[in-house]
């Protein structure tokens, strides 16, 4: 099995760590999909990789020469991403096949996703490349990323560098992904959309992933598996390496039918699919929200001891909101110790009743929060802190300061316990959402994903706990 992975490693090293790449199909031309893949590679001035770009009736682009044909390169070519019209690819794979490239990424679409025709291209250049010992990723896909060498092998924005990887079966979903994650301050260390996967497969990449440094958590949207048993056996293996976090897309009947039509293949039933990802104790999420809570929580928070939660606020309606949806997932509520209750009680008013959830009452300042969550943290008896707030627009409080009390005890008591800061709909307040980033914690803002990250959380636990029974 190790051998196997060194392997698969190794021969798909070439695709994210290539010495030298050839643009097929280079263009100057805004308007042009090769613009964007050609103008990512060349503006990272960073990036080690000897480029060479092949484009007819051009001289150079941005200052770099081209060549008529990849044939007239000298140098041998580790990489080939092939940009030209569906009609010229044929002839592109010919000459990668004399050329002897190791890899090609074929971005060009108006193949197995469009009809039978297609789908007979794709046969026949898998087939042509199997035979020359060429990988081939693709077609009708948006490229590849490592962001470890500043290499934007694609036509989609290149995110921060993180220690997150990403296979997605559509390139604008993980666009989109991108963008969220730019908002959190979280990054991407690599990244392949595989397209219609003609060849390389997705459990190739997934496997690479998992064999990769810079990777920790592994981000996974897809909508279709060719081969089902193969990737649950694989999954089970790299959940208890890595965390493994899941967005199925194709749910439904007409979301099945509208995926058939994304990538050319079927997509795999649900059920299905959702009995192999819980079996191998990945991670599945039914929304893109739900995604990035995940891909939040798992990159941001230390995995609890136990699983009992203290919660504190300022508002009676989310401890109400946040308990109905805690007791949806299953979720323990700790009771507060004598102890504990004389510790907090000197930074309460006398209304405030000692209980769990904690209300504050709506006059509770940034002492308060900082004093109450730090007892909270110290008590040997909760293992979870949930910092409730609805922002005050009143009594001249700051809409940092509370938070910035949540963030204060975290960081005194040495971050040993997951802190929940549970922000009801503070997602335009700047001045929060920077001092989070600059921190590098994390906010919830609904009482559903506060309690989706403890499940999240616990799940991991789980997981963890059962690898080291395993060993």
């Amino acid at each position: 099995m190790q051998s196997m992975r060194r392997a698969t490693h190794k021969m798909l090293n070439f695709f994210f760590y290539p010495k030298t790449i050839a643009i097929i199909g280079a263009t100057a031309n805004p308007k042009k999909f090769g613009n964007a893949v050609t103008i990512n590679i060349l503006t990272n001035k960073n990036l080690a990789s000897k480029l060479f770009l092949v484009s007819h009736n051009t001289v150079e682009i941005l200052g770099i020469k081209c060549y008529n044909s990849l044939l007239d390169i000298n140098n041998e070519i580790d990489l080939a991403i092939i940009l030209v019209p569906k009609k010229a690819v044929s002839q592109v794979i010919d000459d990668c096949i004399i050329k002897k490239v190791k890899g090609i990424i074929i971005v060009t679409s108006g193949f197995g996703e469009i009809d039978e025709e297609g789908k007979k291209a794709e046969i026949i250049i898998a087939e042509k490349c199997k035979k020359a010992n060429i990988r081939v990723m693709g077609p009708n896909c948006v490229g590849i990323q490592n962001t470890q060498i500043g290499l934007n092998a694609s036509f989609i924005q290149m995110p921060n560098p993180g220690n997150i990887s990403m296979i997605s079966q559509s390139g604008s979903i993980g666009c989109a992904l991108f963008y969220a994650l730019d908002r959190i301050n979280l990054g991407i260390s690599k990244f392949a959309n595989i397209g219609n996967a003609v060849e390389i497969s997705f459990n190739e990449i997934l496997d690479y992933f998992n064999n990769d440094a810079t990777t920790k958590i592994i981000a996974l949207y897809l909508e279709s598996l060719k081969e089902g048993i193969t990737f649950l056996n694989l999954m089970k293996k790299v959940t208890l390496n890595k965390p493994v976090i899941v967005l199925k897309g194709g749910r439904t009947s007409k979301g099945m039918k509208a995926a058939s039509s994304h990538t050319g293949s079927v997509a795999t039933n649900y059920r299905i699919m959702k009995t192999a990802i819980h079996q191998s104790n990945a991670l599945l999420c039914e929304s893109m929200e739900d995604f990035i809570t995940a891909i939040k929580t798992l990159s941001l928070l230390p995995l609890p001891k136990g699983k009992n939660i203290g919660v504190l606020t300022n508002s009676g309606g989310s401890a109400v909101l946040f308990s109905d949806n805690a007791e949806g997932y299953g979720l323990t509520l700790a009771s507060f110790s004598d102890e504990l209750q004389k510790k907090i009680k000197p930074y309460l008013i006398p209304l405030v009743k000692m209980v769990n959830p904690l209300d504050m009452i709506a006059s509770a300042a940034k002492e308060q929060y900082f004093q109450v969550t730090k007892a909270m943290l110290d008590d040997p008896d909760i293992d979870i802190v949930v910092a409730g707030c609805v922002i005050p627009p009143f009594l001249e409080m700051k809409r940092d300061e509370h938070y910035k009390g949540v963030i204060k005890a975290w960081n005194e008591t040495g971050r040993k316990k997951p802190v929940i800061p549970m922000f009801l709909f503070s997602q335009s307040f700047e001045d929060l959402n920077y001092y989070a980033n600059k921190e590098q914690a994390p906010i919830f803002f609904t009482p559903k994903e506060a309690a989706f990250a403890i499940k999240i959380l616990i799940e991991q636990v789980k997981t963890q706990e059962e690898m080291k029974n395993l060993v």
